[in-house]
């Protein structure tokens, strides 16, 4: 208990001495890492905003715009910067059922890319005649906060161009980044 009561004494002394606070300022700068449930669902009508905004890129501009333009998203939204992610795509298959790298998200959601056998989930929809989405809406089941962490689970419902819907189970774990962005590390179609 001695030990105790010497070491509050020892951090009072130091904190009266401002030997915590940043340099020139006379308070400690504070970072919180803790996600909001604000947050999530930003993030998650982020990923629809996206995926309707690449599909109508697709449609007016073609594969290459589109491709970029997939690519800034996945760059702003997931975690690759961080390492492997944890995906499983919808309509991926086989050996190449998971996309842990960059490459393979970008083939998932634009194709084009002669490693992988992908229709592009972000063109639009799978029939035979491709139609954009138009609309995408996320039904949360479940929402978890722990601290720099949140998982979700529930449902991506789409809307084709051409009245095509869509509704797909979508499991996704956020983590908050060292500037305060949410990344996805993992989803799960």
């Amino acid at each position: 208990m001695k030990l105790r009561a010497h070491a509050l004494l020892l951090c009072a002394a130091l904190a009266s001495l401002n030997i915590f606070a940043s340099p020139g300022h006379s308070a400690p700068a504070i970072m919180s890492e803790n996600i909001s449930m604000e947050e999530v669902k930003a993030a998650q009508q982020g990923w629809c905003n996206a995926l309707v905004a690449i599909s109508s890129t697709y449609e007016k501009d073609g594969l290459k715009k589109a491709k970029s333009l997939a690519g800034d998203v996945i760059d702003a939204a997931y975690g690759y910067n961080l390492g492997p992610v944890a995906f499983k795509p919808t309509w991926a298959t086989g050996e190449q059922t998971f996309r842990p790298t960059r490459r393979g998200a970008l083939s998932y959601f634009v194709g084009g890319d002669s490693k992988y056998n992908d229709k592009g989930f972000a063109i639009g929809s799978p029939e035979a005649t491709r139609s954009p989405w138009v609309d995408c809406t996320i039904e949360n089941a479940v929402i978890q906060l722990r601290g720099n962490t949140a998982s979700t689970m529930g449902w991506v419902h789409t809307t084709a161009k051409d009245g095509y819907e869509s509704t797909v189970d979508k499991t996704w774990t956020f983590i908050k980044d060292e500037n305060s962005d949410l990344r996805i590390i993992l989803h799960h179609s």
